[in-house]
This record gives C-alpha cells, sequence and structure tokens, in this order.
C-alpha cells in the first residue's frame, strides 16, 4: 500500500494511480484545473482505488448542487465495493452523509478524520468547505490550526493550512490575524487562491479598499490563470470597486470576470446575482444582465438542497421581472421547509423569511422587507456563506428602510455600518443619505 504526498496510507499499489490522485489533492488544495478529471486518470489506472472513489465523492458533494447527484452516488457505491483503508471508510460515510442532507454531521465527520489523521488536508479541507456552507465560524478557524500541530513551514500543503486558517480568523473577526496568515500562506505559495482570498476579506470587512484592491488586482496574474475559483476573487475586487463608486470598473469586472456565459458553477450564478442585486439597491441600470442570469437559476429553482442557493435564485428572478419563478422558487422553499434535514431547517430559520422579505422590497413594500429581515440578520449564518455575502442582508434592510421613510432604523443600520468599516466610502455616503432623510422629514 503506498502512501499520497501528505504520507496518508492510500488504497491503490499502483504508482501511476498515485501520482494521479496526489495531482488531484494540489489541484483541488489551489482551486485549479479539473481535479475531477484528474482522479478519474487515477480510477482508470485501478478502478479499485477507494480513495480515489472516496475523494471523488466527497469533492461532487461540496457543490451543493442536485444536478450532481448520480454521480455522487456512483462514487458511493462504487467506494463502497472497493479496496479501503479506514481512512476511507470515514471519508465515504461522511459523503454519505452529506449527500443525504446532513451536512452539519458530514463536517464534523471530516473534522473528526482530521483531528485523528492532521496530515490528511483534503478531509480537513473539506471540513472547511462545510463549515462555509453551515456557519460554524469558529470552526473554520480552529480545525485548520489544529492541523498546524502535525506540520511545518517545509512541508507539501502547509500554505493551504495558514490559508484556511487566515480565512477562519476573518470570519471570526480577527482581521489582522486573518491578513497575517493569509499573507505568509500567499508569500509561500502564490497561486494559492483561498489565502489570497481570506486576505481580501479582511479588507472587504474593514472597507479598506485602498489596501483591498491593489492586493487582488497586483497579483492576479500569478492567481487567477487555470484557477477554478478565480471568479470569486474577481467579485471581491468589484465589490471592493463598488465600495468606492467605481461603477463603470464594476460593469466590466462583472462582464468580463464574474459572469461567465452558460457556466454549470452555482457559486459563480450566486456571485453575480449578489453583485446584481447591489448595483439594483444603487439603482444601477444593468440592461439586459439579469436576464442572462436568471435563465440559468430557471433549472435550479426548485432543487430544495440548499437554502441559500434558493434565496439566490429568487434575487435573480425578481431582478429579470420574473415573478412566476420567483413564486414558484418560494413556493418550493415553503415544501422544502416542512422537510427534517439540515436544509428545512436552514430555510425555515433564515430562508424563508429573507426570501419573503425581497419578495416584499421588489414590491415596494419596504416596511415589510425591514420587518423580515431585522430577526434573521444576526442568525443568517446558520443558511451559511461568509460575511462578505451575507451583508446584502443589511444593505438591503438598510436601503428598504431609506426608501419607505424609517429614518431611524436607517440611521441605526449606517452607524453600525461606519462602525464596522469606517474605511469605506459606500458607508459613508449610507450615513449622509439617513442624515439626509431626517432633515427632510424634519422639514415636512
Amino acid at each position: 500500500m503506498l502512501k499520497d504526498r501528505y504520507g496518508n496510507f492510500i488504497s491503490t499499489t499502483s504508482q501511476a494511480a498515485r501520482d494521479k490522485f496526489d495531482e488531484a489533492c494540489l489541484l483541488i488544495r489551489l482551486y485549479r484545473g479539473d481535479p475531477i478529471a484528474a482522479l478519474d486518470g487515477a480510477l482508470t489506472e485501478d478502478p479499485e482505488f477507494g480513495t480515489a472513489w472516496a475523494l471523488r465523492a466527497g469533492l461532487l458533494v461540496q457543490q451543493m448542487d442536485k444536478t450532481y447527484a448520480e454521480e455522487t452516488e456512483r462514487s458511493l457505491r462504487a467506494g463502497a465495493a472497493a479496496n479501503l483503508t479506514d481512512g476511507d471508510r470515514a471519508h465515504l460515510a461522511a459523503a454519505q452523509a452529506w449527500s443525504e442532507g446532513r451536512f452539519h454531521e458530514a463536517t464534523v465527520q471530516y473534522a473528526r478524520i482530521s483531528q485523528e489523521s492532521p496530515r490528511d488536508l483534503m478531509a480537513l479541507q473539506t471540513a472547511h468547505v462545510g463549515c462555509f456552507f453551515t456557519g460554524r465560524a469558529a470552526e473554520l478557524r480552529d480545525w485548520p490550526l489544529q492541523a498546524l500541530r502535525a506540520m511545518t513551514p517545509a512541508d507539501d500543503g502547509y500554505h493551504a493550512v495558514l490559508g484556511m486558517g487566515a480565512f477562519g480568523y476573518e470570519e471570526c473577526g480577527q482581521y489582522d490575524e486573518a491578513e497575517a496568515m493569509g499573507r505568509e500562506a500567499v508569500w509561500i505559495e502564490p497561486q494559492d487562491a483561498w489565502a489570497v482570498h481570506a486576505v481580501a476579506h479582511s479588507y472587504e470587512m474593514r472597507g479598506d479598499t485602498k489596501k483591498g484592491i491593489p492586493w487582488l488586482r497586483d497579483s492576479a496574474d500569478i492567481w487567477a490563470p487555470e484557477c477554478g475559483f478565480a471568479f470569486h476573487n474577481w467579485w471581491h475586487l468589484a465589490l471592493l470597486h463598488l465600495d468606492r463608486g467605481d461603477i463603470p470598473d464594476v460593469l466590466r469586472l462583472y462582464d468580463e470576470k464574474v459572469r461567465r456565459e452558460n457556466t454549470p458553477v452555482m457559486l459563480e450564478w450566486i456571485d453575480a446575482t449578489a453583485l446584481l442585486w447591489r448595483l439594483r439597491l444603487e439603482g444601477i441600470d444593468v440592461g439586459e444582465r439579469w436576464q442572462s442570469v436568471a435563465s440559468q437559476w430557471h433549472g435550479a429553482a426548485e432543487q430544495r438542497h440548499y437554502a441559500f442557493n434558493d434565496v439566490h435564485a429568487i434575487m435573480a428572478f425578481l431582478g429579470a421581472g420574473r415573478a412566476l419563478d420567483a413564486a414558484r422558487t418560494l413556493a418550493s422553499m415553503k415544501r422544502a421547509a416542512a422537510g427534517s434535514d439540515d436544509n428545512a431547517y436552514m430555510t425555515r430559520a433564515v430562508g424563508l423569511p429573507l426570501a419573503e422579505a425581497l419578495v416584499a422590497f421588489d414590491s415596494g413594500d419596504y416596511e415589510e422587507a425591514v420587518e423580515k429581515i431585522g430577526p434573521v440578520r444576526g442568525i443568517a449564518q446558520r443558511f451559511g456563506g461568509s460575511h462578505a455575502q451575507r451583508d446584502l442582508l443589511s444593505l438591503t434592510m438598510l436601503h428598504a428602510a431609506l426608501r419607505g421613510g424609517q429614518r431611524e432604523v436607517a440611521n441605526a443600520l449606517a452607524a453600525e455600518r461606519t462602525a464596522h468599516k469606517p474605511k469605506s466610502p459606500w458607508a459613508r455616503t449610507l450615513r449622509r443619505r439617513g442624515a439626509q432623510l431626517a432633515v427632510v422629514q424634519e422639514a415636512a
């Protein structure tokens, strides 16, 4: 039995299969190329390579998209019948739980593998992604920090553990630590797009466009080529430009970098939708862009798999003026809320109130939008995403308060925003709008 690039036993005796597996591990940690193709290459060399089947299943469930359900099930079946190590069995069990909608259980299972085998970077990375989808901020930070006990800076993949820790620090509000650890990771491996992204988050959360824009822009020639995650870092750059009011740059980045026509990657649809909604809040005409992204959401509107996705689908349909599709998705979410899996809870607790708030906002019922978002905003991490992504809720609530004449709510949210993002030009603009609303109302 051979070992992988990190020193873990794997269930093959084929050197060629191992080489392909190691290639897949590298691609996964760097978010580059096509790791599924590399795993398929390993399985061509050794169809009984259970470690490869288990990693394939784990990679597919992370897409949070039912489109991949059939391939996931095929990987799980083939893996169960293949040669397996004890670690492979644990990986397969975790992927099985994830595929059945038990996201929290699966995330903890992957973390347990990592705790017992801290050099199993694939288990750690999958647990890390699971924390992102389930809003487990403390563990997003702490599980990578635990794994560092088994590594030195000279070890293969050390940078990736630092990058994961950096993102965890950011999501816990420890921005200086996030910046320092993320920069160290990028210094070791400049192609580490996840670590680049962690540092970008630390700037976004502080509204520091002066540091954030050059951080992403000036390093893009290194992290962006062949990176499957590049669109998301470009999205972050667009957010920083939006913060400064550089609308032509935002639209250029959307058209050239964020939005790829006919992409099957749902996270790209989410980023495109979220950026367009922010522009809509500011009254920016985006032309036919809404129609294009809404068309991609059409087929996924009734998946009932992950409420975070469903809320963005409704956003896209509302932006495109497709009220019937928005109503269809809302009805699907209500059916999902009646279930018993993790998504049912996410939908009941967070997804449905937010979806209803977006519909209210779109119809001009700004008071209802404020009332629906207000109780949910503080617990929205329970349906996943990052602080930067969920900031859309606060922005929508603030704009609803401004449009609905709720000056104290608007001023409260604007004051909160400037406190959290003291360097943000957009935060200062929204604060001024709140103050102007008060002046107009007092003069009336």
